[in-house]
């Protein structure tokens, strides 16, 4: 694939946007956020401002705009003479990532199991059926979009903006390493009995149990992460 930008334009020259362009910027964010994530561009590549508008029609002003945000959630670096760079993910950086996390789900857990309806709960014990179908048949893609659903659907029935936000930037981030991480792991079932125990919490409206699940839930996926790195096909990384 050609390496899409050339950011010649400061950071700090940004162009400002019309109303009609607003909503431009989330389109052009998810499209960006799918290069990284997805590994069409990876550690270090930069993005080509002036080529991603070409090849998408658009002025550059949206696009400047969607990098900007993608810079605030982690996945990418605005740096001097360079412009914006897909972000290296660390070693030490994901690790803390993961006891961040961590913290954030118990306290997700905890207020969820107060506020999640009877149907939001049948939903995610639909999704939890879901997840073990695509298990079954080692479908890694449509795993990843089931869970991202599950975890979505708790952090939104809190009502807690800031954590919301806060989990938002967090997934982004362990996105980075995520899906390879995920493809090289043999763990999904269990994975998805964690879930099943969450929801058994909720089910109950035992909020500190749905905590510690939820707490639990991510260290052991830390812990399954360090696991991997001792296998030759695990995920890669800068190790500073």
């Amino acid at each position: 694939m050609q390496n899409p930008l050339d950011l010649e334009t400061p950071q700090d020259q940004r162009d400002v946007l019309t109303d009609d362009e607003r909503p431009l910027v989330d389109l052009l964010l998810e499209r960006l956020e799918r290069l990284v994530l997805e590994g069409d561009l990876k550690a270090g590549d930069r993005l080509k401002e002036k080529t991603l508008a070409a090849q998408w029609n658009v002025s550059r002003g949206p696009i400047r705009e969607a990098c900007r945000v993608l810079q605030e959630a982690g996945l990418v670096d605005i740096l001097p003479n360079r412009g914006v760079v897909v972000r290296k993910v660390h070693l030490q950086d994901v690790l803390h990532e993961f006891d961040i996390r961590s913290a954030l789900w118990r306290l997700a857990g905890r207020e969820a199991a107060g506020n999640l309806s009877h149907r939001q709960m049948d939903e995610l014990e639909s999704l939890v059926e879901q997840m073990d179908q695509v298990i079954g048949v080692d479908d890694i893609d449509a795993y990843i979009a089931l869970n991202t659903r599950f975890h979505d659907a708790i952090v939104m029935s809190t009502g807690n903006r800031p954590l919301i936000a806060l989990q938002r930037r967090m997934f982004l981030q362990a996105r980075l390493f995520r899906r390879q991480s995920l493809a090289t792991e043999s763990g999904l079932a269990d994975r998805n009995e964690d879930h099943r125990h969450m929801l058994e919490a909720f089910r109950k409206g035992d909020g500190e149990a749905a905590g510690k699940l939820s707490e639990d839930h991510v260290l052991r996926s830390k812990a399954r992460f360090l696991n991997n790195l001792n296998k030759a096909d695990g995920p890669s990384l800068d190790y500073d």
